[in-house]
Protein backbone atom coordinates (compact mmCIF):
# COMPACT_ATOMS: atom_id res chain seq x y z
CA UNK A 1 0.00 0.00 0.00
CA UNK A 2 1.51 3.32 -1.08
CA UNK A 3 2.18 6.06 1.51
CA UNK A 4 -0.27 8.34 -0.32
CA UNK A 5 -3.08 5.77 -0.13
CA UNK A 6 -2.32 5.07 3.52
CA UNK A 7 -2.42 8.78 4.34
CA UNK A 8 -5.75 9.25 2.53
CA UNK A 9 -7.38 6.37 4.41
CA UNK A 10 -6.10 7.62 7.77
CA UNK A 11 -7.41 11.13 7.05
CA UNK A 12 -10.75 9.63 6.03
CA UNK A 13 -10.86 7.58 9.24
CA UNK A 14 -10.29 10.65 11.41
CA UNK A 15 -12.81 12.72 9.45
CA UNK A 16 -15.52 10.06 9.74
CA UNK A 17 -15.08 9.68 13.48
CA UNK A 18 -14.66 13.45 13.79
CA UNK A 19 -17.96 14.46 12.22
CA UNK A 20 -19.79 11.91 14.37
CA UNK A 21 -18.26 13.31 17.55
CA UNK A 22 -18.79 16.88 16.33
CA UNK A 23 -22.44 16.07 15.63
CA UNK A 24 -22.88 14.64 19.13
CA UNK A 25 -21.32 17.71 20.73
CA UNK A 26 -23.52 20.12 18.76
CA UNK A 27 -26.94 18.72 19.80
CA UNK A 28 -27.45 15.84 17.32
CA UNK A 29 -30.65 15.81 15.28
CA UNK A 30 -31.90 14.66 11.89
CA UNK A 31 -32.06 18.30 10.81
CA UNK A 32 -28.42 19.03 11.73
CA UNK A 33 -27.05 15.89 10.07
CA UNK A 34 -29.08 15.99 6.86
CA UNK A 35 -28.77 19.74 6.34
CA UNK A 36 -25.01 19.54 6.85
CA UNK A 37 -24.73 16.57 4.50
CA UNK A 38 -26.88 18.23 1.87
CA UNK A 39 -24.95 21.49 2.17
CA UNK A 40 -21.70 19.60 1.63
CA UNK A 41 -23.18 18.05 -1.50
CA UNK A 42 -24.34 21.42 -2.83
CA UNK A 43 -20.90 22.97 -2.26
CA UNK A 44 -19.32 20.10 -4.20
CA UNK A 45 -22.03 20.02 -6.88
CA UNK A 46 -19.66 21.04 -9.73
CA UNK A 47 -18.18 17.53 -9.46
CA UNK A 48 -21.23 16.21 -11.32
CA UNK A 49 -19.60 17.56 -14.49
CA UNK A 50 -16.92 14.88 -14.24
CA UNK A 51 -17.19 12.01 -16.71
CA UNK A 52 -20.11 11.43 -19.10
CA UNK A 53 -23.21 13.60 -18.91
CA UNK A 54 -25.90 12.73 -16.39
CA UNK A 55 -28.44 12.45 -19.22
CA UNK A 56 -26.71 9.26 -20.40
CA UNK A 57 -27.62 7.46 -17.17
CA UNK A 58 -30.56 5.03 -17.44
CA UNK A 59 -33.82 5.49 -15.55
CA UNK A 60 -32.91 2.54 -13.33
CA UNK A 61 -29.99 4.53 -11.95
CA UNK A 62 -32.25 7.32 -10.74
CA UNK A 63 -34.44 4.78 -8.95
CA UNK A 64 -31.39 3.35 -7.17
CA UNK A 65 -30.27 6.89 -6.30
CA UNK A 66 -33.66 7.69 -4.75
CA UNK A 67 -33.54 4.52 -2.64
CA UNK A 68 -29.95 5.26 -1.62
CA UNK A 69 -30.92 8.75 -0.46
CA UNK A 70 -33.78 7.28 1.60
CA UNK A 71 -31.41 4.81 3.28
CA UNK A 72 -28.90 7.59 3.94
CA UNK A 73 -31.64 9.65 5.59
CA UNK A 74 -32.55 6.69 7.82
CA UNK A 75 -28.86 6.29 8.67
CA UNK A 76 -28.53 9.97 9.56
CA UNK A 77 -31.71 9.92 11.63
CA UNK A 78 -30.70 6.74 13.43
CA UNK A 79 -27.30 8.18 14.33
CA UNK A 80 -28.68 11.53 15.45
CA UNK A 81 -31.47 10.10 17.60
CA UNK A 82 -29.10 7.50 19.10
CA UNK A 83 -26.47 10.12 19.97
CA UNK A 84 -29.14 12.29 21.58
CA UNK A 85 -29.84 9.42 23.99
CA UNK A 86 -26.48 7.73 24.57
CA UNK A 87 -22.71 7.75 24.30
CA UNK A 88 -20.83 8.02 21.03
CA UNK A 89 -18.16 5.69 22.38
CA UNK A 90 -20.81 2.94 22.66
CA UNK A 91 -23.15 3.69 19.77
CA UNK A 92 -20.68 4.68 17.05
CA UNK A 93 -18.88 1.29 17.04
CA UNK A 94 -22.20 -0.55 16.91
CA UNK A 95 -23.57 1.51 14.01
CA UNK A 96 -20.21 1.31 12.22
CA UNK A 97 -19.42 -2.37 12.67
CA UNK A 98 -22.73 -4.25 12.43
CA UNK A 99 -23.17 -3.47 8.70
CA UNK A 100 -19.88 -5.29 8.03
CA UNK A 101 -21.65 -8.39 9.35
CA UNK A 102 -25.07 -7.74 7.83
CA UNK A 103 -24.08 -6.66 4.30
CA UNK A 104 -22.43 -9.95 3.27
CA UNK A 105 -25.22 -12.00 4.85
CA UNK A 106 -27.93 -10.08 2.99
CA UNK A 107 -25.82 -9.98 -0.16
CA UNK A 108 -25.58 -13.78 -0.13
CA UNK A 109 -29.28 -14.21 0.58
CA UNK A 110 -30.57 -11.76 -2.02
CA UNK A 111 -27.82 -11.41 -4.62
CA UNK A 112 -26.12 -14.79 -4.54
CA UNK A 113 -22.74 -13.29 -3.75
CA UNK A 114 -19.66 -15.07 -2.37
CA UNK A 115 -19.95 -17.82 0.21
CA UNK A 116 -18.56 -17.02 3.65
CA UNK A 117 -15.62 -19.05 4.90
CA UNK A 118 -14.70 -20.06 8.45
CA UNK A 119 -12.69 -16.87 9.11
CA UNK A 120 -15.59 -14.69 7.96
CA UNK A 121 -17.89 -16.50 10.38
CA UNK A 122 -15.42 -16.13 13.24
CA UNK A 123 -14.95 -12.44 12.45
CA UNK A 124 -18.71 -11.82 12.46
CA UNK A 125 -19.09 -13.63 15.78
CA UNK A 126 -16.35 -11.44 17.29
CA UNK A 127 -18.06 -8.27 15.99
CA UNK A 128 -21.35 -9.26 17.64
CA UNK A 129 -19.60 -10.27 20.88
CA UNK A 130 -17.72 -6.97 20.98
CA UNK A 131 -20.91 -5.01 20.37
CA UNK A 132 -22.58 -6.80 23.31
CA UNK A 133 -19.65 -5.83 25.57
CA UNK A 134 -19.72 -2.09 24.82
CA UNK A 135 -22.69 -1.05 27.02
CA UNK A 136 -21.49 -3.06 30.05
CA UNK A 137 -19.60 -0.20 31.69
CA UNK A 138 -20.70 -1.05 35.25
CA UNK A 139 -22.09 -4.10 37.08
CA UNK A 140 -25.67 -2.73 37.12
CA UNK A 141 -25.66 -2.72 33.31
CA UNK A 142 -25.10 -6.47 33.08
CA UNK A 143 -28.69 -7.39 32.35
CA UNK A 144 -30.72 -7.92 29.20
CA UNK A 145 -32.68 -4.68 29.57
CA UNK A 146 -29.43 -2.76 28.93
CA UNK A 147 -29.82 -3.58 25.24
CA UNK A 148 -33.54 -2.70 25.08
CA UNK A 149 -33.13 1.07 25.00
CA UNK A 150 -34.17 3.70 22.45
CA UNK A 151 -30.50 4.58 21.86
CA UNK A 152 -29.67 0.99 20.90
CA UNK A 153 -32.75 0.81 18.70
CA UNK A 154 -31.75 3.94 16.81
CA UNK A 155 -28.18 2.65 16.46
CA UNK A 156 -29.64 -0.46 14.82
CA UNK A 157 -31.69 1.80 12.52
CA UNK A 158 -28.45 3.53 11.50
CA UNK A 159 -26.85 0.15 10.84
CA UNK A 160 -29.85 -0.93 8.76
CA UNK A 161 -29.64 2.28 6.73
CA UNK A 162 -25.95 1.60 6.10
CA UNK A 163 -26.73 -1.92 4.90
CA UNK A 164 -29.36 -0.52 2.54
CA UNK A 165 -27.27 2.16 0.89
CA UNK A 166 -24.20 -0.09 0.73
CA UNK A 167 -26.03 -2.70 -1.35
CA UNK A 168 -27.84 -0.09 -3.43
CA UNK A 169 -24.74 2.02 -4.14
CA UNK A 170 -22.98 -0.98 -5.65
CA UNK A 171 -25.78 -1.36 -8.18
CA UNK A 172 -25.88 2.36 -8.97
CA UNK A 173 -22.09 2.67 -9.40
CA UNK A 174 -22.13 -0.35 -11.72
CA UNK A 175 -24.68 1.38 -13.95
CA UNK A 176 -22.55 4.53 -14.01
CA UNK A 177 -19.46 2.57 -15.04
CA UNK A 178 -21.43 0.84 -17.79
CA UNK A 179 -22.13 4.28 -19.33
CA UNK A 180 -18.43 5.22 -19.44
CA UNK A 181 -17.59 6.49 -15.95
CA UNK A 182 -14.34 5.42 -14.33
CA UNK A 183 -14.43 4.20 -10.76
CA UNK A 184 -13.23 7.58 -9.51
CA UNK A 185 -15.63 9.77 -11.51
CA UNK A 186 -18.55 7.47 -10.71
CA UNK A 187 -17.75 7.69 -7.00
CA UNK A 188 -17.25 11.46 -7.02
CA UNK A 189 -20.45 12.17 -8.94
CA UNK A 190 -22.51 9.69 -6.97
CA UNK A 191 -21.44 10.98 -3.55
CA UNK A 192 -22.64 14.46 -4.54
CA UNK A 193 -25.95 13.23 -5.99
CA UNK A 194 -26.51 11.03 -2.95
CA UNK A 195 -26.02 13.96 -0.55
CA UNK A 196 -28.50 16.11 -2.47
CA UNK A 197 -31.03 13.26 -2.69
CA UNK A 198 -30.72 12.68 1.07
CA UNK A 199 -31.56 16.33 1.65
CA UNK A 200 -34.54 16.05 -0.73
CA UNK A 201 -35.92 13.13 1.32
CA UNK A 202 -35.24 14.88 4.64
CA UNK A 203 -36.92 18.25 3.98
CA UNK A 204 -40.54 16.93 3.98
CA UNK A 205 -39.84 14.78 7.05
CA UNK A 206 -38.31 17.73 8.91
CA UNK A 207 -41.43 19.74 8.14
CA UNK A 208 -43.60 16.99 9.65
CA UNK A 209 -41.61 16.48 12.88
CA UNK A 210 -42.16 19.30 15.42
CA UNK A 211 -39.09 18.31 17.47
CA UNK A 212 -36.87 18.68 14.41
CA UNK A 213 -38.41 22.02 13.45
CA UNK A 214 -37.65 23.35 16.93
CA UNK A 215 -33.95 22.57 16.40
CA UNK A 216 -33.62 24.75 13.30
CA UNK A 217 -32.98 28.02 15.24
CA UNK A 218 -30.05 26.34 17.02
CA UNK A 219 -28.59 25.44 13.62
CA UNK A 220 -28.81 29.07 12.54
CA UNK A 221 -26.93 30.08 15.69
CA UNK A 222 -24.10 27.67 14.84
CA UNK A 223 -23.72 29.49 11.54
CA UNK A 224 -23.14 28.51 7.93
CA UNK A 225 -19.36 27.89 8.30
CA UNK A 226 -19.95 25.11 10.86
CA UNK A 227 -22.67 23.58 8.66
CA UNK A 228 -20.43 23.63 5.58
CA UNK A 229 -17.41 22.27 7.48
CA UNK A 230 -19.39 19.35 8.90
CA UNK A 231 -21.01 18.69 5.53
CA UNK A 232 -17.69 18.61 3.70
CA UNK A 233 -16.30 16.19 6.29
CA UNK A 234 -19.33 13.94 5.76
CA UNK A 235 -19.08 13.91 1.96
CA UNK A 236 -15.28 13.85 1.57
CA UNK A 237 -14.69 10.76 3.70
CA UNK A 238 -16.09 8.55 0.95
CA UNK A 239 -14.21 10.40 -1.80
CA UNK A 240 -10.86 9.95 -0.05
CA UNK A 241 -11.47 6.21 0.25
CA UNK A 242 -12.28 5.97 -3.46
CA UNK A 243 -9.01 7.68 -4.37
CA UNK A 244 -7.10 5.40 -1.99
CA UNK A 245 -8.67 2.36 -3.66
CA UNK A 246 -7.54 3.64 -7.04
CA UNK A 247 -3.96 3.95 -5.75
CA UNK A 248 -3.88 0.48 -4.15
CA UNK A 249 -3.54 -2.91 -5.83
CA UNK A 250 -5.12 -4.82 -2.94
CA UNK A 251 -8.42 -3.15 -2.01
CA UNK A 252 -8.85 -5.32 1.10
CA UNK A 253 -6.10 -3.28 2.79
CA UNK A 254 -8.21 -0.15 2.39
CA UNK A 255 -11.34 -1.91 3.67
CA UNK A 256 -9.47 -3.17 6.74
CA UNK A 257 -7.84 0.15 7.54
CA UNK A 258 -11.17 1.98 7.40
CA UNK A 259 -12.22 0.07 10.51
CA UNK A 260 -9.69 2.08 12.50
CA UNK A 261 -12.41 4.71 12.74
CA UNK A 262 -14.02 2.57 15.48
CA UNK A 263 -11.24 2.90 18.10
CA UNK A 264 -10.70 6.51 16.94
CA UNK A 265 -14.39 7.26 17.54
CA UNK A 266 -14.29 5.63 20.97
CA UNK A 267 -11.12 7.55 21.87
CA UNK A 268 -12.63 10.87 20.72
CA UNK A 269 -15.81 10.21 22.69
CA UNK A 270 -13.89 9.49 25.88
CA UNK A 271 -11.27 12.21 25.48
CA UNK A 272 -13.22 15.03 23.83
CA UNK A 273 -16.77 14.45 25.12
CA UNK A 274 -15.60 13.19 28.54
CA UNK A 275 -17.65 10.00 28.24
CA UNK A 276 -16.78 7.35 30.85
CA UNK A 277 -14.03 4.90 29.97
CA UNK A 278 -14.37 1.31 31.13
CA UNK A 279 -12.65 -2.02 30.70
CA UNK A 280 -15.79 -3.41 29.02
CA UNK A 281 -15.73 -0.60 26.47
CA UNK A 282 -12.04 -1.15 25.74
CA UNK A 283 -12.44 -4.92 25.48
CA UNK A 284 -15.52 -4.65 23.27
CA UNK A 285 -13.79 -2.23 20.90
CA UNK A 286 -10.72 -4.45 20.55
CA UNK A 287 -12.82 -7.58 19.99
CA UNK A 288 -14.90 -5.80 17.33
CA UNK A 289 -11.77 -4.53 15.62
CA UNK A 290 -10.28 -8.04 15.50
CA UNK A 291 -13.50 -9.38 14.02
CA UNK A 292 -13.68 -6.65 11.42
CA UNK A 293 -10.12 -7.34 10.33
CA UNK A 294 -10.94 -11.02 9.83
CA UNK A 295 -13.98 -10.18 7.71
CA UNK A 296 -12.19 -7.50 5.68
CA UNK A 297 -9.14 -9.63 4.91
Amino acid sequence: MSPAALALVLVSVCMHAGWNVLGKRNAPSLSSFTLAYGTGGLVMFPLVLLGPSLVTLPNTFWGWLALSGLCQMLYMGGLAWAYARGEVSVLYPIARALPVVLVPLISIALLGSRVLDMWDGLGMALVVAGALCLPLSHPEARRFSTYLTPAMGFALLAAAGTVGYSLIDKQALGLMQSTGHSGLTAGAVFMVLQAVMTLAWAIPLLALLPAERRRLPALRQQGLPMLVTTGLMMTCTYGLVLIAMALTDEVSYVVALRQLSIPVGVFMGVLWLKEPASSAKTLGTLVMLAGLMLVAL
